[in-house]
């Protein structure tokens, strides 16, 4: 199914948007060889050992520091606000509140405010608000609301809202929101809402929602719900609805709605309800649909105008009922066929 392949292209179209932009290519091969300058750290403060209020870039403060430029920052405790981007590159931790225009540090563990966006290397944790878009080389943790994207290099853990996409290169675990898509290149642990698709490269487990699609490359454990389909390259256990389609190559166990069909490759275990057809290799429990086809083994209730098993333990009703394993001339029969 190629999940990963399919969705891609979203995480890093993202990431490209929302990361900070790389100067144009030049001649690196002078420019690595000199020594780096170091970052002038002038300031002016009110300040007894770097407790009160700093005007500059000052390397450390307790209380109050107001820059236009970040460079070389050590550590924040309290409130840091910065006009610009940091000088690459980011570096400094914020135990407090980080604000600006799009600011930057390595670790931010507080409020982390940006009119454009807000951009760390390492870590955001608790809660973060960029106009334009959040994005962290490794990990989210806490709120992260951006309007745009919502980007972690690595896990996002907690609540994550997005106007258009929010993305983990690894894992989601929590709650993670985006007007467009919800994509993990790993797997899904608990709600998951995409305007468009909800996507998983792993697991997804708890809910997940997509105004077109569900789709995971691995199992889905609760319940997807697709506009058009819920597809899983794994098992399905709980409940699967699309309004065309649900689709896995693996077990459908629990519940299986279709506007069209409901497909387990598999094996079925449960209820399956669809517009069109219910296929599958191996059904126990309940199928209804006009078209009910078992490739194998049929145990229950078999619900449709034409029901077709070849091996049948159980009930068909419908307008054509078709048993292989039944003698002739039992094995099509009108209206009601069994074995039990």
């Amino acid at each position: 199914m190629h999940v990963g392949v399919r969705w891609a292209i979203v995480g890093v179209g993202l990431a490209v948007a929302l990361a900070p932009q790389p100067l144009p290519a030049q001649d690196t091969t002078v420019v690595d060889s000199l020594p780096r300058r170091k970052a002038g750290h002038f300031h002016l403060g009110l300040t007894v050992h770097d407790y009160g209020v700093s005007f500059g870039n000052a390397a450390r403060v307790s209380g109050i520091r107001l820059n236009v430029q970040d460079a070389e920052l050590e550590r924040v405790n309290g409130i840091n606000v910065t006009l610009w981007k940091p000088q690459d590159p980011m570096s400094g931790v914020v135990n407090g509140i980080q604000a600006g225009v799009l600011p930057g540090s390595e670790s931010v563990n507080g409020v982390a405010l940006g009119v454009a966006g807000v951009v760390t290397e390492r870590r955001q944790r608790w809660l973060s608000v960029g106009g334009l878009g959040v994005v962290s080389n490794r990990s989210i943790e806490g709120v992260a609301v951006s309007g745009l994207g919502t980007v972690a290099n690595r896990d996002i853990a907690g609540l994550a809202v997005a106007g258009l996409g929010t993305v983990a290169n690894r894992n989601i675990h929590g709650i993670a929101i985006a007007g467009l898509g919800t994509v993990a290149n790993g797997e899904v642990a608990g709600v998951a809402l995409g305007g468009l698709a909800t996507v998983a490269n792993g697991r997804l487990s708890g809910v997940g929602v997509g105004g077109l699609a569900v789709v995971t490359d691995g199992a889905l454990r609760g319940v997807g719900v697709g506009g058009l389909a819920t597809v899983a390259n794994g098992s399905i256990a709980g409940a699967g609805i699309g309004g065309l389609a649900v689709v896995t190559d693996g077990r459908l166990t629990g519940l299986g709605i279709g506007g069209l069909a409901v497909v387990a490759d598999q094996e079925l275990r449960g209820l399956a309800i669809a517009g069109y057809s219910v296929d599958s290799h191996r059904i126990a429990g309940l199928s209804v649909s006009p078209y009910n086809h078992v490739r194998g083994p049929q145990y229950g209730l078999a619900i449709g105008v034409y029901n077709t098993t070849d091996e049948l333990h159980g009930v068909q009703i419908g307008l054509i009922n078709r048993a292989k394993n039944n003698r002739a001339p039992f094995k099509i029969l009108p209206i009601l066929n069994l074995h039990l």
